[in-house]
This record gives C-alpha cells, structure tokens and sequence, in this order.
C-alpha cells in the first residue's frame, strides 16, 4: 500500500511518502506561524474573524507540498492509496475550519476529537479523491500527533511518552490508565533561527561548564551586552531566557504528571522521547540542564518523529482513545508557579 503520511505541526509541517517500499520526505515551516508562533495566538487570531483563512492557507499549502513531494519522487498522485495526517488539536480544527472559541477558554472543549475520515478533494488537497484519515486527540491539547505516536510504541503498561515540540505533549501509562498533560514549551527549540536543538542543549552544557553564563541562565558581564557564540550558534540573553521557559516548563509537566500518581515507582517507567528534536537530544546533557529528572539517565529512548511513523502505518492502533483518561491542567495547579520558577534554573 502507498501512503502519504503528514505530521502536522505548530512550527513545522512533516511528509513522508511511501511508495512501493521506497521512502521520500519533505519537510516546511507551517505556513500558520505568520498567525503567530503558538497555538492559543493561532486560536485567538481565528476567533477574531480568520478561522476560513487560516483554514484555506494551511489546506493550499499541503496541497502545494503533495504536488511537490509526489513530483520530486517521481510517483504519480493517483497511485497514492490513503492519506494519513496526524497533528494537534487546534490544528486540526484549522485545517477542517471547526470554531475554535472553546479551546481558548477553560474547559478548553473541542468541537471535534474522534478520528475524521474524508478524502482528498473533499477538504481540496488534491483534484483527484484519496481516502483521508485524521488521527483522534485525546484533550483539547493532547492531540493526535501523540496519539499517532502511542501507536509506535511496544505494548507495555509503564511508560511515559514525550512528544517534545511547541506544545509538549505527554501521556503517562500506567495500571492501564493514560495520564496526559501538555507543556506550552514555546517554539523556542524548533524555529530554525535557534539552530538545531540538541546543539542547542550541548551548546548550554557547555557555557554553562565553562561559566559563560552562570545558573540562573545569566550571562557573564563581558557577553551580556553582545551575547555569546557557541559553535557556530549566537546565544543572546533573551534566547537563553526563551530556551530556560522552554525547559522547565516540559520539566514542570514532567515533575507534576509523576506525582499525581503517589503509588508510582519511577524505576519501573520506561521513557520515549518523540519529535523531531529528541531524535539527537543528548539526554545526559537534558538531565544537567534540568530539562529531564535524573531517573530518565538509563531509562529513555529517543524515537524521533513517532507521529510521522504512526502516520505510515497501514492500520494504525488508536485504542488509546477507548482508556480512561486522567488530564491534568498544568496552569490550574496550586504548585505549578512556583515549581516552573524553581525549574528555570540549570
């Protein structure tokens, strides 16, 4: 079977085509980011009036992109089988043009979660009609990007998926019960002007061994003005301040989803790190940053972009969605202020 399968996310929109076994891959900048940058920016601006637009400008785009990976691979369009897309809540409702006003307030409620069949021409990806699958979401910021990487994953009770993107996704499994939060990471770790991301973790590691900047991510007086160059990348004082919030809220996230669960044995929980930004991370230069705990040291596995993958399956698992769902709001929490502050430091 060929399938088309696409990773649609905040900052960066992922295809992969497989055709007779052969692989090819594309990869843009979500033509949404001039919208702004993250998802409750994106939902504002399509509550005040540019939902259709940002639908017609996300779907011309895809559409552009299969023109253009099916040309480059030299497969014809027709020959596609099925269309597999996998993306965040908010962006699916871009992209099928569902009111968005529900998830920019609390309880933060989706028009539409359940997995969408259509096809091609019907959403005017193509001319020609081809099945079209959306993965299901599980919460108005858990979506089916993660869903469509918990179907990569080995079957087993303990463990804990991390999808590191924009919006940190995670989910938590354990006695059979999926505990899932979100992280609003920021694009701090995926917007091409901070270089590549795992550089950007050793890059710190590195000034901060060498006490270029000290532990409050703060730079040494001589580089606070000018910023400093690490390897071919310029850290300024506010790119090491987005990089901090972008940590320690995913280690926030990360902290607090462990502890709702009191009984939880941490040496039990296998760790997969998912997106496009774990696939090189150092997760021992992670660790020191304070971005991951301790125990994930022996314990993780970084799967690259499992959204991507899941979306490649011919039948992808989304029996996730039939479990109990437990969901923790980070920002309602009692602790959470104070436990991001206390994050932000390496």
């Amino acid at each position: 079977m060929n399938i088309l399968g696409i990773d649609i996310g905040t900052t960066n929109i992922e295809y992969a085509l497989s055709y007779n076994g052969h692989m090819t891959y594309y990869t843009e900048r979500n033509a949404l980011s001039k919208y702004g940058l993250d998802v409750m920016t994106r939902i504002t601006k399509a509550n005040d009036g540019k939902l259709m637009e940002m639908c017609t400008t996300l779907r011309q785009q895809l559409s552009n992109n299969i023109d253009g990976l099916c040309s480059t691979a030299n497969h014809p369009l027709q020959e596609i089988d099925e269309i597999h897309i996998a993306a965040n809540t908010t962006m699916v409702h871009l992209l099928m043009g569902y009111d968005c006003h529900n998830l920019g307030v609390y309880p933060f409620s989706p028009v539409h979660i359940e997995e969408i069949h259509t096809t091609s021409d019907e959403i005017t990806l193509s001319s020609i009609s081809i099945p079209v699958t959306i993965a299901p979401g599980l919460s108005a910021f858990v979506g089916g990007d993660i869903v469509s990487g918990l179907c990569t994953i080995p079957c087993e009770d303990n463990y804990l998926l991390i999808d590191l993107g924009t919006n940190a996704e995670m989910v938590l499994m354990s006695h059979n019960i999926a505990y899932i939060t979100s992280a609003a990471a920021g694009p701090a770790f995926e917007t091409c002007s901070y270089g590549h991301a795992s550089d950007a973790i050793d890059n710190l590691v590195y000034m901060l061994d060498n006490k270029i900047m000290d532990e409050t991510g703060l730079l040494d007086d001589k580089y606070f003005d000018n910023g400093y160059d690490c390897n071919s990348m310029h850290f300024s004082q506010k790119k090491i301040r987005d990089l901090q919030m972008a940590k320690s809220a995913i280690r926030t996230g990360i902290d607090l989803l462990i502890q709702s669960i009191p009984y939880i044995n941490t040496n039990n929980i296998s760790v997969y790190i998912a997106g496009t930004f774990g696939k090189n991370l150092n997760i021992d230069n992670a660790i020191r940053l304070g971005m991951f705990p301790d125990w994930f040291t022996s314990q993780t596995v970084a799967l690259g972009n499992t959204s991507l993958t899941g979306a490649l399956l011919e039948n992808p698992d989304y029996s996730i969605t039939n479990k109990e769902l437990r969901e923790l709001v980070l920002a309602n929490l009692p602790e959470f202020n104070d436990m991001y502050l206390e994050n932000m430091y390496f």
